[in-house]
């Protein structure tokens, strides 16, 4: 059946994706960027082989820009242990690509397309020591033609749902086939490791936790303000993050409701996708409800802004606003994406907020934040507020913001065991 599905799969499904991908060239950009990106590959890998002399190169391939934060303390390891070595980290989509800039990467580039001869000749190019995929996006014909050419590949942080199509029949049938040609695998943790023994019973598969815990906490040491409890309480800041329309039509008009309550409090908001139409639809909401608002494209201390709503047009500050956040709020939950990160505001001490949606790969932080009472889900804007009027007992505060923390430092560890595994 391997040969079956590696067949339909370059035969018919990936070609069915790339037309697809060039006919929609013309109308949407993310595909576009995606696609050029693609096409110049092959040459940054060649500029990037012709220009360096490392003893051994490490690919690294994510999906996006969340899903780096997979693989962001291991590289950094490795440049830290061995500075001939180097790293190569390809990206699917323009939102990891655009948003990544890391002094430890080498290389950086597109995912080449996934045909047998654009693969193999990157590879060819390249011949690095290993490919380390990260939690998902695993593509056949570049583990095909690893094995092929004899280059080890590992997927690291893998994550299968009960409710995923990979546990189905058909989904179990097709990702036999491309586990079949992985080295090796290493879940997040136990209950990971069973759905994938489901699927592929013989294959050796190791729990090694989540290497994102770590760079949460790594983190910190870059955060200059760090503001505690009392100040939190008194300065009530707000934080809604990664919102997305859906959340937007749940809190809109009422965590303007908010404000009403401290003259010192103050709304920030971040949307998931940061371009001109969802800051001015924020600019708009404030204008409405006579508040005053401004945009910031930098990190700052929030408490020396007299605006009351605070929109942040940034990339890669978000970890640092937690600490002056007292209570953030996590987009996506209302989205049938599901929440986005929740380890970094429960580092910095932070009550978690999140819609009904949680069962995606934030899902096992996520239960692990309710069940210690640190984290709280809502279905409605009204169920929002009856949580934040909830969070305004101090006892209740402190036993959320205090769990939080101590529930991600629990978790520590992860980098070092698989750091062994992939430097050998």
């Amino acid at each position: 059946m391997k040969f079956f599905w590696l067949l339909i799969y370059n035969v018919l499904l990936y070609p069915i994706f790339f037309v697809i991908a060039v006919l929609l060239f013309p109308f949407n950009y993310k595909i576009r960027t995606g696609l050029l990106g693609r096409y110049h590959s092959l040459k940054e890998l060649k500029k990037f082989q012709n220009t360096n002399s490392f003893s051994d190169v490490y690919w690294f391939h994510v999906s996006s820009f969340g899903e780096f934060q997979q693989i962001e303390s291991i590289i950094s390891n490795i440049k830290n242990s061995n500075a001939n070595a180097g790293i190569l980290v390809s990206f699917f989509s323009p939102s990891g690509y655009n948003n990544v800039d890391n002094n430890n990467i080498d290389c950086k580039i597109y995912l080449p397309f996934d045909f047998f001869w654009s693969v193999f000749r990157s590879l060819k190019v390249v011949k690095p020591k290993k490919i380390i995929f990260a939690s998902y996006d695993i593509w056949p014909n570049i583990l095909l033609m690893a094995r092929f050419l004899h280059i080890d590949t590992v997927l690291i942080s893998a994550r299968i749902h009960n409710d995923s199509f990979k546990l189905r029949a058909l989904g179990k049938s097709i990702y036999r086939a491309i586990y079949s040609l992985i080295d090796e695998i290493f879940t997040v943790n136990n209950h990971d490791l069973e759905n994938i023994k489901l699927i592929i019973p013989n294959k050796k598969v190791e729990a090694m936790g989540n290497p994102r815990f770590d760079i949460a906490l790594e983190k910190e040491s870059n955060v200059k303000i760090k503001f505690d409890i009392d100040y939190k309480l008194k300065n009530k800041l707000f934080l809604f993050a990664s919102l997305w329309p859906e959340d937007d039509a749940i809190l809109f008009p009422k965590i303007f409701d908010l404000l009403d309550s401290n003259n010192d409090t103050k709304i920030i908001l971040i949307p998931h996708e940061l371009s001109d139409k969802s800051i001015n639809y924020y600019q708009k909401q404030a204008s409405r409800k006579n508040v005053s608002s401004i945009v910031i494209e930098d990190y700052v201390d929030l408490s020396d802004l007299k605006e009351r709503v605070v929109i942040v047009n940034a990339m890669g500050i978000l970890y640092k606003l937690y600490w002056q956040t007292y209570i953030s709020y996590i987009g996506g939950g209302f989205s049938k994406n599901g929440i986005h990160n929740v380890m970094e505001p429960a580092v910095a001490s932070n009550p978690i907020i999140f819609g009904p949606n949680y069962s995606n790969g934030n899902f096992l932080e996520a239960e692990e934040l309710l069940s210690t009472s640190s984290a709280f889900t809502v279905k409605s804007n009204l169920g929002l507020m009856e949580v934040l009027d909830k969070l305004n007992d101090v006892n209740v505060y402190n036993l959320a913001s205090t769990s939080s923390r101590r529930s991600m430092e629990s978790n520590m560890g992860s980098t070092k065991k698989l750091l062994s595994r992939i430097v050998e």
